[in-house]
């Protein structure tokens, strides 16, 4: 989903506690806000993570829109913050949104807002990765621990259920003759034309990494 991204500021958290006034406080606790607590139910909060053209950025509404490969490195904006707490501008929050902690709550830090545009660019200068598609079928339980790996390391994916898809069945009944690979159940993954029978997130890594 694209939004009209606009530069938005960071509460800035004002005040004391204790017996001691507000000038004694240093002044980068004054400027620096509470990180966020960003989980995949909030509806109020706004995602910038880097495009797929170099120095593009899309932005999305929840976590669920954000692409799986794009998400070791997010930008997120409360919005439930008002735009004038928002307004020094100085600090932006980078989460990781590929695995939620304990708490169900995502990793992430404070990044001067100076460095903002270097952080999220890391990951587009990273090489593409190969195209991945995973064979399933819904009562296969290795398929389910495939399929959180993959979302775990933020590898893009699409995924075929060949008992729900036929052309799905025949689609891989094809690739692994062509490979002269034997595919006696799932999951089976075509990594950019790779065919590989099982789930070793070893072996899987590497053909997704062009090893």
């Amino acid at each position: 989903m694209r939004l009209r991204w606009m530069m938005l500021g960071v509460l800035v958290v004002a005040g004391c506690k204790g017996g001691h006034d507000a000038a004694d406080a240093p002044a980068a606790s004054a400027e620096a806000p509470a990180l966020t607590r960003v989980t995949a139910d909030r509806a109020d909060l706004l995602f910038r993570y880097p495009g797929d053209d170099p120095g593009a950025f899309e932005t999305a509404s929840s976590v669920e829109e954000v692409p799986a490969a794009k998400r070791a490195r997010v930008q997120v904006v409360d919005l439930s913050q008002p735009p004038e707490a928002r307004g020094a501008g100085r600090f932006v929050q980078v989460f990781d949104l590929r695995a939620p902690g304990p708490d169900g709550a995502y990793p992430g830090k404070l990044v001067a807002r100076a460095e903002l545009e270097q952080v999220l660019a890391e990951q587009t200068a990273r090489p593409a990765q190969a195209s991945v598609t995973m064979y399933s079928a819904s009562w296969c339980g290795v398929c389910r621990k495939a399929r959180a790996f993959l979302e775990k390391e933020g590898v893009a994916f699409v995924e075929k259920d060949i008992e729900k898809d036929k052309g799905a069945q025949a689609e891989l009944t094809d690739k692994a003759q062509k490979a002269g690979v034997q595919v006696g159940g799932v999951p089976v993954f075509d990594v950019g034309g790779r065919i590989l029978p099982g789930f070793d997130p070893d072996t899987l890594m590497r053909a997704v990494r062009g090893g």
